[in-house]
């Protein structure tokens, strides 16, 4: 990370996101863009207000100091030249305990709006809600103004109107002021004007409006008692704004608005809780109110500690937890990188902006921000370490991937009396003068975060080391090389694993999409499928090696470990069909291959630097990987030109800083940081999805595919598009017909899946392919939360639906309308499926059982329990999965009796 980039996390970064975070309240809250951007410029002018009010006492200081010594130098520079006046000055200077430097304290209040300024600039130019929104006379909040032109020269009003506003502003204000003032006022008022003039209006409007409020703070400053007045007109815009959200608003749950509602009503009685706080600090904080060393040591070892705990440890852990997954994303290696933009965000966010309030107020607010930080850090070691909490795991772009859901109640209750309790203590440790031994704690849990961080970015880094080994063993092929090559005349079976794909969905896609229908001839549909598992580690083995690798079954086999077990019920097909049919196999992609996240296949085969081949350890096995292989070639062919392509690793560097805010809030908090998994940045996640990676794969399998293979071919594909939840409108993917899901992201994503496949079984039709085609489509668990076929829908506090996996099958030759049929299946059955009628009485090579369907005629056993990482078993050789988290499930999955626990 270069220094101007670390300036920007520091200065910048944290002014943005506060700008983000207003604009979405405020838009979510009244859904108009003007108004949204009039709270932010409202939001911005409150912060900073305590700082301009700072400024304006220097610089009432500063004109008080001129005008008395005016006179005086005034005599100077008329009787004195040279270096001789130079000295007397000086001289002068020091009489009256003044610096010539001091001067620049009458332009701190301009220096104030630079950072301001440049962050809003660095928003609202590049704002996708702007684009295309009106608001009063201005046509496209994205673009200026252009009211009317004249000689097809386009004229922009909206900056001059700013400018205008800006210039009565700074008149009422340096009434009475020197000509010097005045000058840097208007001058600032024309370089905005130059600046702006040809900025998107929604900036511009922005910008205006803080003029405007400008101009009202500077009216206010003209009155007798301003504070008083100006708390007499907050008062009443807040109890309008209640009134509003609760009688005129009504978007969102009546228990929502009033909660918003209250909170804004806590901010009426503001001199009460000034006078409290003023007694506060004479009763219990006189001990740090008086003693400056403590009071600042107390400050700096809680913002300390808590941009140490948010920045690195947390980060670091979290990465730690699983290095690969953060490896190698756009242009960066090593995930520690990104340890650096969450560390400078957490420095400028908790350090630096705190430090330059409390070294511009004095005792009585260095000595409330002491008292804060330090309940602050507190609190977030507990909540981080004694409230984590269990919220499952995170995708690449750190969103939850089964959603957020808030804990027991009781949790949360805990955890809020906890917090009260540790704010007594440190009111107590504070009144009786024992600060010293809040500052040793501090120090000593700073030191050892330290050295837990240390610790995380050595794991990381030996992870990372380990990761580019493996990748070492991988040639990057070129992309469009045919990766498939299957028969003309000869059997052709097809197995796609489509991750998550829920199998409640498949007869609603049909319908809604009737041109795709027929395509699907000679399928048969099995609605009445059970997984053994809810997340893919446990679920999908045993589509690859059958029962033998379901999780109660390996489970029985402790000899080898898990990862043993994985990489064999992933070559239990390849062997069978290679050994004993002469058939050739490509294997893509396979979940979990090499017990590593991200699809490890150089255990069947890698790339040899030294030979400069690729090495088979499998005769006529090949293992490929086509994650991320074809993402740009998609995104140029089918992202729409307004949106603007965002980098994976932008929303890491971003996001990475949210998941530690959310770690260290309360738990009860927790859910308005995450905000739905945008952690409150505004449409710019949109293009980060990992459906691109993976949809471009099936999306370009025609391009990799040939049929020049004089052997019949097995090819297993396993892709996570269908795992995504995330909003595609972005893509021009044109959906026919009508969407019964319309507002489910997830069923947009399975439809146009299902017609993608349904595209390349056109490409196989046409090419004559199709009836020699053995087709199985897969999935290694459902969705889960939409079990509508289900009696019950919960089990034990689970869905059931999370274990109704998608199985669809068409055999060789089978051409009549797709049919369903009801038996009872499992996604165990593949194997079985996939060797029938080919491979007479097939046997699983290495533990030499018959492969059948047997081993479900009594039932079969499955688990919800939340084992989805390797390193979340507690034993390397077996899923350690309680004795009664088992349940046994057989006949019809929708009837309850049939699930047994």
């Amino acid at each position: 990370m270069n220094f101007f980039t670390a300036l920007y996390n520091i200065i910048l970064s944290p002014i943005s996101q506060i700008i983000e975070i207003a604009y979405i309240l405020f838009d979510k809250l009244f859904d108009n863009t003007g108004i949204a951007l009039i709270g932010v410029s409202m939001t911005v002018t409150l912060l900073c207000l305590p700082l301009y009010i700072v400024a304006e006492s220097w610089q009432e200081t500063e004109r008080n100091i001129q005008l008395k010594m005016k006179k005086e130098i005034l005599r100077i520079k008329t009787a004195f030249k040279g270096d001789e006046q130079y000295m007397i000055l000086s001289t002068y200077y020091k009489q009256n305990h003044y610096h010539p430097i001091m001067a620049l304290r009458s332009s701190f209040g301009i220096l104030i709006q630079i950072p301001f300024f440049f962050a809003a600039y660095h928003i609202l130019s590049s704002l996708p809600d702007l684009h295309g929104r009106e608001f009063l006379f201005i046509k496209d909040m994205g673009k200026p103004d252009a009211i009317f032109s004249i000689n097809g020269f386009a004229i922009n009003i909206l900056p001059v109107i700013m400018t205008m506003i800006n210039c009565i502003s700074g008149t009422i204000y340096s009434k009475g002021h020197e000509i010097r003032e005045k000058i840097q006022i208007y001058g600032m008022a024309c370089l905005f004007l130059i600046i702006l003039y040809n900025s998107p209006a929604g900036l511009v409007f922005y910008w205006t409006m803080n003029n405007i409020f400008s101009l009202v703070k500077n009216v206010f400053y003209k009155m007798k008692n301003p504070l008083k007045t100006l708390y007499y007109f907050m008062a009443a815009l807040i109890l309008f704004v209640s009134l509003y959200i609760l009688i005129i608003f009504d978007r969102g749950s009546f228990s929502i608005r009033l909660a918003a509602a209250l909170t804004l009503l806590l901010l009426i009685p503001v001199p009460i809780y000034i006078k409290g706080i003023n007694r506060l600090i004479k009763n219990s904080f006189s001990h740090i109110f008086n003693d400056s060393r403590k009071r600042l040591f107390l400050f700096f070892t809680s913002v300390i500690g808590l941009a140490v705990l948010c920045g690195l440890t947390l980060p670091s852990g979290l990465i730690s937890s699983s290095v690969q997954e953060f490896s190698n994303i756009d242009t960066y290696g090593s995930p520690v990188v990104f340890l650096s933009s969450s560390f400078w965000v957490s420095f400028g966010l908790i350090i630096f902006w705190p430090s330059c309030v409390y070294f511009l107020f004095k005792e009585k607010v260095q000595t409330v921000l002491s008292f804060t930080y330090s309940v602050f850090f507190a609190a977030s070691l507990i909540n981080s370490f004694a409230f984590a909490g269990n919220y499952g795991s995170m995708d690449e772009t750190l969103k939850l991937i089964d959603g957020f859901k808030n804990p027991p109640l009781l949790f949360m209750v805990i955890n809020a009396f906890t917090i009260l309790f540790t704010i007594i203590l440190i009111i107590f440790f504070i009144r009786n003068k024992m600060t010293n031994i809040i500052i040793s704690l501090y120090s000593a849990v700073v030191f050892g975060m330290v050295v837990m961080t240390v610790i995380n970015v050595s794991g990381i880094s030996t992870d990372y080391k380990e990761y580019e080994k493996t990748l070492a063993t991988k040639k990057d092929t070129n992309p469009k090389q045919t990766k498939f090559h299957l028969s003309k005349d000869k059997e052709n079976i097809m197995i796609f694993m489509l991750d998550r794909f829920a199998s409640i969905f498949v007869q609603d896609i049909l319908n809604d999409q009737s041109d795709i229908k027929e395509n699907f001839s000679g399928f048969v549909y099995y609605p009445n499928c059970i997984s053994f598992n809810s997340h893919t580690l446990m679920a999908a083995n045993s589509i690859y090696g059958g029962y033998e690798y379901s999780p109660y079954e390996a489970n029985k086999r402790k000899n080898l470990s898990i990862k043993e077990k994985l990489n064999e019920g992933i070559l239990v097909l390849p062997k069978i069909f290679t050994e004993q049919a002469g058939f050739n196999v490509v294997l893509s992609d396979i979940s979990w291959a090499n017990s590593s996240y991200t699809s490890d296949m150089s255990f069947i085969s890698y790339y040899d630097p030294e030979k400069k081949e690729i090495v088979d350890n499998y005769p006529n096995v090949r293992g490929i990987n086509l994650l991320s292989k074809y993402t740009g070639e998609f995104k140029k062919e089918k992202l729409r030109p307004e949106y603007t392509e965002i980098s994976l690793s932008h929303v890491i560097k971003r996001n990475l800083f949210w998941t530690s805010l959310f770690r260290v809030v309360p738990s009860f908090f927790r859910i308005a940081v995450y905000k739905n998994g945008t952690w409150w940045e505004n449409g710019v996640q949109k293009t980060t999805s990992s459906f691109p990676d993976w949809f471009s794969a099936l999306y370009y399998m025609e391009k990799i595919t040939d049929f020049s293979s004089d052997k019949p071919t097995l090819s297993i594909i396993a892709n996570e598009c269908t795992h995504s939840n995330e909003d595609i409108s972005m893509y021009n993917i044109p959906l026919n017909g009508k969407i019964s899901n319309s507002l489910d992201p997830a069923y947009i994503i399975q439809t146009v899946t299902l017609k993608q496949i349904s595209q390349f079984i056109t490409f196989l039709k046409e090419n004559n392919v199709y009836d020699n085609t053995r087709l199985i489509l897969v999935s290694d668990h459902g969705i889960g939360y939409r079990g509508k076929n289900f009696t019950t829908e919960y089990i034990g506090g689970y869905s059931k639906d999370h274990l109704n996996p998608l199985l669809m099958v068409k055999d060789f030759y089978a051409k009549d309308e797709i049919k369903i049929d009801n038996k009872f299946m499992t996604n165990a059955d593949v194997p079985f499926l996939a060797t029938k009628g080919i491979i007479k009485n097939p046997v699983n090579p290495f533990t030499e059982n018959e492969i059948s369907e047997k081993y479900k005629e009594n039932g079969v056993k499955v688990t919800f329990e939340e084992l989805f990482m390797t390193y979340h078993s507690k034993n390397q050789n077996y899923f350690t999965v309680p004795d009664n988290s088992w349940y046994t499930v057989k006949d019809n999955i929708f009837v309850d009796s049939n699930w047994t626990k």
